[in-house]
């Protein structure tokens, strides 16, 4: 009987809380006036659009700080208004709202209302990779002798080792050139930072980025359709270089690439294939 009784009130306390999240959602008290002291009714609405602003608050710091590009773009009053819709359609699911926001990309794509910023979401999908790289697990130090091995191990029994928090993000918009004109010293100083993202909007160019975190620095680079194809390869799949080099095609220069990958971080090291482990 008790027994009976403990899971009548956890359920009667489950389905409180979702009224109440129910209620702050809709800015509606409602759907749990019932639920409440006779003398507290009357403070309920007062006291529920007090904790729905500031949940919004709250709603505006926790996507700014991972969304930064997007808050510069919509203004920081229109992106408060963003953050608070987000916060009451997809609410948090955990206590840390650090991880709270990963469909908020999703839900800029769809949002009519910003359908005259068509490069917003991929932008976002953007600062999100960065946020993640910035969290990412640290990698063991750079090994650069161990590109020694080139000189006298078969292309197939090698893999790259790549460094930590890589993504690679294919777009129809020029999110790389924006987040650069925003973020990035040797663009954003320019007369014309965002002479490039202007010039690829207007020929309806996308592209393709990579992010990666060298140290504590989280880097971006717009690369061709040739790099991208072998970084997928041999970085984020972890294929044999051989391997890797035939996926990327004849246009693609290793040689050339190699080098500044190694000292700009993204390549940390050359292991033998079966040292790899997944």
């Amino acid at each position: 009987m008790n027994r009976l009784a403990d899971d009548e009130a956890i359920r009667r306390e489950q389905l409180r809380q979702q009224l109440l999240m129910d209620a702050l959602r809709r800015r509606d008290v409602r759907g749990v006036a019932g639920w409440l002291r006779p003398l507290a009714r009357a403070n309920a609405a007062r006291g529920l659009l007090a904790y729905a602003a500031n949940a919004d608050e709250h709603a505006a710091r926790a996507l700014a700080a991972r969304y930064p590009t997007v808050q510069m773009l919509l203004g920081e009053d229109t992106f408060a208004q963003v953050a608070a819709r987000h916060w009451r359609e997809a609410p948090p699911s955990c206590a840390d709202l650090a991880c709270w926001g990963e469909r908020l990309p999703a839900a800029l794509a769809d949002d009519e209302r910003l359908a005259d910023l068509p490069y917003l979401a991929e932008v976002a999908r953007l600062d999100d990779a960065v946020a993640q790289a910035a969290a990412a697990a640290d990698a063991d130090a750079p090994r650069p002798d161990t590109l020694l091995r080139l000189a006298d191990t078969d292309a197939q029994q090698l893999v790259l080792r790549a460094a930590p928090g890589l993504a690679l993000l294919e777009g129809r918009q020029p999110a790389g050139s924006i987040w650069r004109a925003h973020h990035e010293p040797a663009v954003r100083d320019r007369p014309d930072a965002f002479a490039e993202a202007r010039a690829a909007l207007a020929e309806g160019r996308g592209e393709t980025v990579i992010v990666w975190r060298q140290g504590w620095a989280v880097r971006v680079a717009v690369v061709t359709p040739a790099v991208a194809a072998f970084v997928r390869s041999a970085l984020l799949a972890a294929r044999p270089l051989a391997e890797a080099l035939e996926r990327a095609g004849d246009t693609f220069d290793f040689a050339a690439w190699l080098a500044p990958a190694v000292a700009d971080g993204l390549v940390l090291q050359l292991d033998l294939h079966h040292q790899v482990s997944f």
